[in-house]
């Protein structure tokens, strides 16, 4: 007995099975074709660049989990088109209230550091273009040039790091990890209070670094010229701070020391010449409403030499005494270590030589080159020595008149006016010399 069929149907059930079997896999093709096409990286280089700011260039696409996007060769741009930033592999993943960046490897330099800085300052002030937290982990992270361990090991020192930028109830904070042989941190939270029209902002700052942040990198970050810190790539920073700031101004605190300053860089701001390094150590330096207040610092140099113009310069504006080893008639002053202790006094700065230096300021062999002036040194005097020749005895502009907009106002150094604010308090240890 046959069992009757239809045609019809027979041709229905086959084109069921060509739709529900071949048309998803076609489909499913079409997409990981589209997924790796240009057009989708040019979409995704598009969505980041909107989100960073910044240009950038990426060489491949992929989605290895759901909700994970990973970019192989990305480049970020400064704005004039040069390379800032290459990061051989990216992995991007985003939740409802956070964004969370892996980056495999980086090396930052100066220039860079200057951009990311600013980047960080945007994402604290900027709440509505900036609305999600963010996290981002390298695992391989180290300045492109000059950095080295506490125990001296040259070279870049590599370290894992990690960057949050959380928001919570009109609080945003940025906090920067550093995980090597010390944990270093920078930690700087905004907080907004009031409704607005009366709100109060302040800016809270606290840092840490015990391995040494290249001197032009911190500069950069911070949004300094690196030309008053003599900084060349063997210059760093170590050393902790504290600050705070609302509408009166900064006051905080710091110590530590910054390694390798270059005399030549230094001079040459002053139109004048010299040969050598320096290291300068912060026993305490704390200001208020952007002045300073209390200063304790120490100056070692090894061998080097100034020219006659800058060390008459040195004997006219700061009241040193030449030495018996200073020549008359030489082009230039040599010595072979010096140093000498800074310390604010009223209406000037202290300058005495160091414990061990047998009352000179620079010495060659055992003869004084240069002895200390007999009375503290007024700021003006300072600023005029900081100022290119020909300055006007109380400069303008330049590092002069830079200098003479932090140190104590009128009224000498501890002048306590009526401003509503606490002086702020030496850091834990201050008044001797500790290493970091």
């Amino acid at each position: 007995m046959f069992i009757e069929r239809s045609a019809a149907r027979i041709r229905f059930a086959r084109t069921a099975f060509l739709v529900a079997g071949l048309v998803p896999c076609a489909v499913l093709a079409a997409w990981a074709v589209h997924l790796r096409s240009a057009a989708h990286r040019e979409a995704v280089r598009g969505r980041w660049q909107q989100a960073l700011g910044l240009p950038l260039t990426l060489d491949a696409v992929e989605h290895p989990r759901p909700g994970v996007t990973r970019v192989r060769g990305c480049t970020v741009l400064g704005a004039d088109g040069a390379p800032l930033v290459a990061l051989p592999v990216v992995e991007f993943e985003s939740a409802a209230d956070e964004d969370r960046l892996t980056v495999d490897a980086a090396r930052i330099d100066a220039r860079a550091a200057a951009v990311f800085g600013d980047l960080a300052r945007e994402w604290l002030r900027r709440d509505a273009r900036h609305p999600k937290n963010c996290i981002v982990e390298v695992a391989d992270f180290a300045w492109s040039a000059g950095s080295r361990s506490a125990d001296g090991a040259a070279g870049p020192v590599s370290a894992g790091l990690r960057v949050e930028c959380v928001a919570q109830r009109g609080t945003r904070a940025v906090r920067i990890v550093r995980r090597g042989g010390a944990d270093d941190e920078v930690r700087v939270v905004r907080e907004v209070v009031g409704e607005a029209g009366s709100a109060r902002e302040t800016i809270d700052l606290e840092a840490r670094c015990a391995e040494g942040v290249p001197a032009a990198v911190l500069a950069a970050a911070a949004g300094w010229a690196a030309g008053p810190l003599a900084a060349t790539p063997a210059t760093l920073v170590r050393g902790e701070a504290t600050a705070r700031w609302d509408e009166g101004g900064w006051d905080g605190s710091c110590r530590g020391r910054i390694e390798a300053l270059d005399l030549a860089t230094a001079a040459r701001g002053v139109n004048a010449r010299a040969s050598g390094t320096a290291t300068l150590h912060c026993d305490r330096l704390t200001w208020r409403t952007g002045r300073l207040t209390d200063a304790d610092l120490e100056l070692d140099f090894g061998g080097g030499w100034v020219d006659a113009a800058l060390f008459d310069r040195l004997v006219i504006a700061l009241g040193c005494r030449p030495g018996p080893g200073a020549v008359a008639g030489e082009p230039m002053r040599a010595f072979d270590k010096g140093g000498c202790v800074l310390r604010l006094a009223a209406g000037g700065v202290s300058v005495l030589p160091v414990a061990d230096a047998s009352g000179a300021l620079a010495s060659l062999g055992r003869v004084a080159v240069l002895q200390p002036p007999a009375s503290p040194v007024p700021f003006e005097r300072i600023a005029w020595l900081a100022s290119p020749p020909a300055s006007t005895f109380v400069p303008a502009s330049g590092a002069g008149a830079w200098l003479m907009s932090v140190v104590p106002a009128a009224g000498g150094v501890g002048d306590e006016a009526d401003t509503g604010r606490d002086r702020v308090a030496t850091p834990p240890g201050g008044g001797g010399r500790r290493e970091f």
